[in-house]
């Protein structure tokens, strides 16, 4: 219930005198008690539309679980795609293990074919000294090759 404060009343009563102040001032506090009570009425559908704002601008519990659903189907992704990392990590180390054994054959090939080298050219070098050495005229031929060569 309102209830005009005793201040009003003693201006009401100075300006409209006793009676119109008493009728001014029962009118404005049933004024006053109508807008209470229409406050009071509205105070459920004001409720009722903050409720409905706050529920549409805040995650819902099944908000949440569909979010936390999908991080966990990004996380097996992530986990698949770990795995197969892994794999491919495996497959390169094994060819590069493969190919650390081939380079070390063929190393080890290109060196036999460099000794082998070596001994043909020290044979070609005993071949014609054999031959220069057997036939005289050999080496007017090979001088004459030489010449040509040059």
């Amino acid at each position: 219930m309102a209830v005009l404060p005793y201040e009003i009343y003693k201006l009401l009563e100075e300006e409209l005198g006793k009676e119109k102040a008493e009728r001014v001032g029962n009118l404005i506090e049933s004024s006053l008690e109508l807008i209470e009570r229409k406050a009071y009425e509205q105070k459920p559908l004001l409720k009722a539309e903050i409720k409905e704002e706050l529920s549409k601008e805040m995650a819902t519990r099944g908000d949440v679980a569909e979010v936390k659903a999908e991080v966990e189907k990004v996380r097996a992704e992530v986990e698949k795609v770990k795995a197969e990392v892994e794999k491919v990590r495996a497959e390169v180390e094994k060819v590069r293990a493969e190919l650390k054994g081939e380079i070390g054959e063929l190393r080890g090939e290109l060196a036999e074919l460099r000794a082998e080298l070596r001994f043909v050219k020290y044979m070609l070098l005993v071949l014609t000294f054999l031959v220069v050495f057997l036939n005289k005229e050999t080496l007017g031929w090979l001088l004459e090759l030489i010449k040509l060569l040059l």
